[in-house]
């Protein structure tokens, strides 16, 4: 009985490789955006929020090969037709059937935040005898978003400013959307292709309560993966690769939110200003803006940025601007909602 079961399951496997198409990562009908580690040819790596992907395929049907947990937005013909929630483990998902027997453009943007584990795109699983078609060039214009749990969308889809610890994780997870963050909405309305290099509760000085000292946002930031950035053997990410026409810096919140001791005002705006000037190296001819807003209890931040502007203007430069915003943080813990990114 046994042997009869397990012919008639090599049949079934045999019988769909067979039938389908695997598409691999290289095919070069994908367009990848955001940071990926593509070493190995069969597996882009990546854990930076809103990383997303696009390409264009023809057939009823595709699936996802994808390791690592995380949630995504599945966008299918400019219309999002599905939340995919993937596991630790390798697994093929299904994000389309019953589609019309045509060409159809796809987009996966990852909504979750995953710092702590590198996850791997491995391809795709068409219709037998479908293939990738060429999309449009990717849009010129480009813009970089750097911050913390505010660009990152942190549970921006829960209505709410509190919810049971037991429930915390569990929201997070399916609730950060990062692209219903307002770096992706401002790019889109821009026509624009975007990175968001984000990550929630670091600071520049001081991460959020002063946990983690010494790996604040610039310790993980050159890195092509946030999970790697205590290895020296992995990546540093390529600059040359990919130069926005403008970045858009939200740092700061958490140098200056909860419990004392704040980051130091001098230390600050001196790795601020560094900071700024490592933009200006790596990106040369870019255009600055710099955000702030009200900070609980402190209120530090809008002067702290804004003195720091004001020294930028003096020095002579002409590549930097100050954007300052209020937002009701009705979201989880006081965070900006999908309304407030709106």
């Amino acid at each position: 009985m046994i042997k009869k079961l397990l012919l008639t399951i090599v049949m079934i496997m045999t019988t769909n490789t067979f039938s389908e198409t695997i598409i691999s990562p290289r095919n070069p009908n994908i367009q990848y955006y955001g940071r990926f580690d593509r070493s190995d040819p069969e597996k882009a790596a990546f854990d930076w929020p809103g990383v997303y992907i696009k390409t264009a395929f023809d057939g009823t049907s595709c699936k996802v090969v994808f390791e690592g947990k995380n949630c995504f937005d599945v966008i299918i013909d400019g219309i999002k037709t599905d939340e995919l929630v993937t596991g630790a483990e390798r697994k093929i998902y299904t994000i389309a059937v019953n589609l019309s027997d045509t060409i159809h453009r796809l987009t996966i943007a990852k909504r979750s935040e995953s710092a702590d584990h590198p996850s791997y795109f491995e391809g795709f699983i068409l219709d037998n005898g479908k293939k990738l078609h060429p999309l449009p060039p990717p849009p010129s214009r480009k813009i970089e978003f750097i911050g913390d749990s505010y660009t990152a969308g942190f549970g921006n889809e829960y209505l709410k400013r509190e919810c049971l610890p037991e429930q915390a994780d569990s929201i997070l997870f399916r609730l950060t959307n990062t692209n219903a963050s307002f770096g992706a909405l401002i790019a889109r309305a821009f026509g624009a292709q975007y990175q968001i290099n984000a990550i929630s509760g670091r600071g520049l000085v001081r991460n959020y309560n002063g946990f983690d000292p010494g790996k604040e946002f610039l310790y993980y930031y050159y890195h092509t993966l946030i999970s790697s950035s205590g290895d020296p053997q992995k990546k540093i990410w390529n600059f040359s690769s990919w130069k926005p026409d403008i970045v858009v810096i939200g740092l700061g919140l958490n140098d200056f939110l909860s419990d004392p001791p704040y980051a130091d005002p001098v230390a600050f705006d001196k790795v601020y200003s560094n900071f700024l000037s490592r933009i200006r190296k790596q990106y040369p001819g870019v255009k600055i803006i710099c955000c702030a807003t009200k900070v609980t209890p402190t209120q530090m931040l809008i002067p702290r940025v804004k003195h720091i502007l004001e020294l930028q203007k003096k020095q002579g430069f002409k590549d930097i601007w100050y954007y300052e915003y209020d937002t009701a943080n009705n979201a989880l813990y006081g965070h900006p909602d999908i309304h407030d990114h709106k």
